[in-house]
């Protein structure tokens, strides 16, 4: 908003009009999910042009002192960025609205903290250690292979649902070329997503829950992996907006990541009998086939960093575990 029905440039308009009369003008700018693009060059540039304007972010993860990063900016928080906070809205308010369904949130404590441990990077080290301890693991693993039945209610509870029948036609091919082919079934429980910190904290809960599901094969789930790489900072030049996550992109994942990504991904082609890979094309087929085989509840337990966490609409999915 300009003084009327003026747009708000984006990056790419002030690097092409470095001496345009907008900056001179009164604006309002307002940042949906503001924790993600205005802690870079994008924001630099819009207070560095802009003469006379007022910020208001709004974002769901707040970035605060605990959990800001190193920037190339002065920027690190989104209070340091945008000023005090001016309203929020929790999960509770959205709740009691009936704005989103509601759930229940159960806290599993998997180790104690020093009191006198004071110096946060010291204990940020000890911590990332002892979240990557093999004990620690096998007794979260444990737990989930355990309670799977019981937070999914396997067995309890059933519901009639259109399967779809080829899904890997589908994930194969372009948008609108393949028709679904759906069939009603009735199904029992949900399926479930299993958000860890990082790729390592991935390959080694994988590891670990095929370990201990052929030790006992009553404890048998399809489980399988995904994740990619999506610098947080990513701007996408032709139009300045801050892409989503980039799930199609493996080229800038380090040769340890995409090894284990192409051994998860065989055991998922076994599974399924499909035949994908890392490579560009087929792991955009992976993806789209992982998506409907969850939508589908063919997967039991989907291992991921960073992905299908926003955004991703799954009617069969009841449970979210979360190791981060």
């Amino acid at each position: 908003m300009v003084n009327g029905p003026r747009k708000c440039p984006h990056p790419p308009f002030i690097k092409k009009n470095p001496k345009h009369p907008v900056y001179l003008d009164r604006v309002v700018i307002i940042f949906d999910e503001c924790h993600r693009s205005q802690f870079g060059d994008m924001h630099t540039a819009i207070v560095k042009n802009f003469k006379k304007y007022h910020l208001f972010g709004f974002t769901g993860t707040p970035i605060f002192a605990a959990n800001a990063g190193a920037s190339k900016t002065q920027f690190f928080t989104t209070g340091q960025t945008f000023g005090d906070q001016l309203h929020a809205y929790t999960i509770v308010d959205a709740i009691n609205d009936k704005n989103v369904l509601p759930f229940r949130v159960d806290y599993i404590k998997t180790m104690d903290t020093d009191p006198d441990i004071d110096d946060e990077k010291v204990w940020d080290i000890d911590r990332e250690k002892a979240f990557m301890a093999p004990a620690r693991i096998q007794l979260v693993t444990k737990y989930i292979l355990e309670h799977f039945d019981q937070k999914t209610y396997r067995g309890d509870k059933t519901y009639v649902f259109n399967t779809l029948t080829n899904i890997a036609d589908v994930a194969s091919a372009d948008r609108g070329k393949v028709d679904e082919v759906k069939q009603k079934q009735r199904i029992s429980g949900f399926n479930s997503v299993f958000a860890v910190a990082s790729v390592p904290m991935a390959k080694l809960y994988y590891e670990e829950f095929k370990k201990q599901m052929a030790a006992d094969p009553t404890k048998n789930l399809r489980v399988a992996t995904i994740f990619s790489f999506a610098p947080n900072e990513e701007v996408d030049e032709a139009n300045g907006l801050m892409g989503e996550e980039n799930s199609e992109d493996t080229s800038a994942l380090d040769k340890p990541s995409r090894d284990f990504l192409d051994e998860a991904i065989r055991d998922y082609n076994k599974m399924f009998h499909t035949n994908y890979d890392t490579s560009s094309d087929k792991f955009q087929n992976y993806y789209k086939d992982v998506s409907l085989r969850m939508k589908n509840k063919e997967l039991d337990l989907l291992i991921v960093v960073n992905m299908f966490l926003t955004g991703f609409d799954a009617t069969t999915l009841n449970t979210l575990w979360v190791d981060k």
